[in-house]
């Protein structure tokens, strides 16, 4: 029961926060339960959410043939690195994957608050496209966190609006989907984790309808700006944790 409530919490907060700013529901799901109950634990929690939230932004664009045209390789590599690195969650030292999560979350705030952004030309598209995809496949498997570097290079190849927007949704989906399957292969995912996270899906829907709702009441763009900043804080909060706990501080 208590970790019911956590999720519920975690769940319905990062429902709100996608309703309001677009983004950031695995983030603040996997900080929340991470802190609470553990990463691994906490990976098993996100994954029925966080496709049902991702499968619907990944078909409510008339993007979808354009993205896999141009993205099939990036997506290709990354599940592929996803699927590899994902079995070895249970053999390494759960602080050191915690760390890095903290580590991820930390340089994608600061890039998304210092606007850091590149342009990839067309012609170098298919080339960084695959140890890009590897990167981000790796730190999926290891972290769950699916933010870095595809939101950077989505925008770096000059996706922008509805296209960007669908094709995170497509990416994060696949992404998720393949984690999941892995996580329940490696029976790093119980029964009853995978009925807590479908249970999970009402308060995520609820934090998301009360989050749109609320988009037209609040100042976006500060809410943003507050939102990042407390992911920032977190996750050097969870970088310094975990540093501790492997002796390092």
């Amino acid at each position: 029961m208590e970790i019911f409530g956590i999720a519920t919490v975690a769940f319905m907060i990062a429902g709100f926060v996608k309703g309001v700013v677009g983004f950031g529901f695995p983030i603040i799901a996997l900080i929340i339960l991470t802190l609470s109950i553990g990463l691994l634990e906490a990976l098993a929690l996100v994954v029925i959410p966080t496709l049902i939230t991702n499968l619907w932004q990944a078909f409510s664009g008339e993007h979808l043939r354009a993205i896999f045209g141009r993205m099939w390789r990036y997506f290709l590599v990354a599940v592929v690195f996803v699927w590899i690195t994902s079995d070895y969650l249970d053999l390494v030292d759960v602080n050191w994957l915690t760390m890095l999560l903290g580590t991820v979350l930390f340089f994608f705030v600061l890039s998304r608050l210092f606007n850091f952004h590149f342009t990839v030309p067309p012609r170098y598209e298919s080339v960084l496209s695959v140890p890009l995809g590897a990167v981000n496949g790796i730190l999926t498997g290891l972290t769950g966190s699916f933010m870095v570097p595809s939101v950077l290079y989505m925008q770096a190849i000059g996706l922008r609006g509805d296209m960007l927007v669908q094709a995170m949704g497509i990416f994060f989906s696949i992404s998720v989907f393949t984690l999941a399957v892995s996580l329940e292969r490696n029976d790093l995912i119980s029964v009853e984790q995978a009925q807590l996270s479908l249970l999970a899906l009402i308060p995520s829907i609820i934090g998301l309808l009360i989050g749109r709702w609320s988009r037209r009441q609040i100042d976006e763009d500060r809410f943003q700006h507050i939102f990042l900043m407390s992911v920032l804080v977190l996750g050097g909060y969870i970088v310094v944790r975990s540093a501790r706990a492997l002796d390092y501080l």
